[in-house]
């Protein structure tokens, strides 16, 4: 079984990226933050949002490796006060491997990106590690670069924003609550394929899934396959008589995935 470090939820063999966080899966189970320490030790948290998933899934086995107690609350990492030291080292150290760090010295540039959503920002530095350019976020939020690197960001920034989602965002409450009432519908028409109400309750929601860009938390890629799966599934309960075998297999598919997403 594979895990995810971030959100802790656990995965069958063969899926290498959390359906949550889009990060890659890790071998050993995560640490509730709870069970970090003795309960009298004083415990320190890292906010590690504006890094990129890599570096902190490279942070985290880092610390696995060395038995350093950790756990992760989202993109936050908690960790013994003891182990200070110890944990400064390897957040250096995974800093570095995760992307190229901006030099204090050289002459930079920003961009105002305060308008983003997070997950907005988070790919495009994942972006920009991928094109080996030194970047920050400043306390403002606004990415920071050398001036040198002025001409690959625009570019970057270019190719980013032409394949931005303009679909409307979902917030997240109402995320949650689409992704409840279409695992209810899925799971339905899983133990009984012509179930009236779980057939009209996804011709409902498939276009509400469908038409928004997926919200903070969950992968792009995973929004959209599903939405498209559930948009099949819709078309093949529009054919007419669909085999219902066919069907029950279908929605139990789909609601085993959103399972994890609720």
């Amino acid at each position: 079984m594979a895990w995810c470090f971030q959100c802790g939820n656990g995965y069958a063999p063969g899926v290498e990226d959390c359906v949550e966080c889009g990060v890659a899966l890790v071998d050993e189970a995560p640490t509730d933050a709870a069970e970090v320490g003795a309960a009298d030790e004083d415990q320190l948290a890292y906010e590690l949002h504006e890094w990129a998933g890599e570096a902190r899934r490279i942070l985290d086995q880092d610390l696995t490796g060395a038995g350093i107690a950790h756990a992760w609350q989202g993109a936050t990492l908690v960790v013994r006060a003891a182990d200070e030291e110890a944990v400064d080292n390897a957040v250096a150290s995974a800093a570095d491997a995760g992307g190229p760090a901006l030099d204090p010295d050289a002459e930079t540039v920003a961009y105002e990106v305060d308008g983003w959503a997070a997950d907005e920002q988070s790919a495009f530095s994942d972006l920009l590690v991928r094109l080996g350019v030194p970047h920050e976020f400043d306390a403002e939020g606004d990415l920071v670069v050398r001036a040198a690197d002025e001409e690959a960001v625009e570019a970057a920034l270019d190719a980013f924003e032409a394949g931005a989602d303009e679909r409307p965002e979902l917030e997240g409450l109402d995320a949650n609550g689409l992704l409840s009432d279409v695992f209810v519908a899925c799971d339905r028409l899983r133990r009984d394929a012509r179930d009236l109400t779980g057939i009209e309750s996804l011709v409902v929601l498939a276009p509400m899934l469908v038409g928004h860009r997926p919200p903070f938390g969950i992968d792009g890629r995973v929004w959209n396959a599903l939405g498209g799966q559930v948009a099949a599934l819709v078309d093949l309960l529009g054919t007419g008589d669909p085999e219902p075998a066919t069907v029950s297999a279908e929605a139990g598919q789909l609601a085993e995935v959103l399972r994890h997403l609720t």
